[in-house]
């Protein structure tokens, strides 16, 4: 894993808005935004980068999830839905 990354578990909302504006990728994308307003980028190992139907069926929960923080995306590995 490279320095710049780190395994880390974050708990927040899924949210979508607009990713890569003004370039050839612009899209609204999927983020999770953490109780300190920190917004990432949100990925599933293995899912695909530009659209995860299993992502955008959790848009409006909040999850607790683990994976790995790249400088702006989160790759995550496990999730759990956070109730209540």
């Amino acid at each position: 894993m490279p320095a710049s990354y780190s395994a880390k578990e974050l708990t927040g909302r899924v949210i979508t808005h607009l990713a890569a504006k003004g370039s050839k990728s612009e899209r609204q994308a999927v983020f999770l935004e953490t109780a300190d307003k920190s917004s990432y980028l949100l990925r599933r190992r293995g899912g695909n980068p530009f659209f995860d139907p299993i992502l955008q069926k959790l848009v409006g929960k909040t999850i607790h999830c683990k994976g790995i923080l790249t400088e702006h995306t989160y790759i995550i590995s496990d999730w759990s839905e956070v109730k209540g």
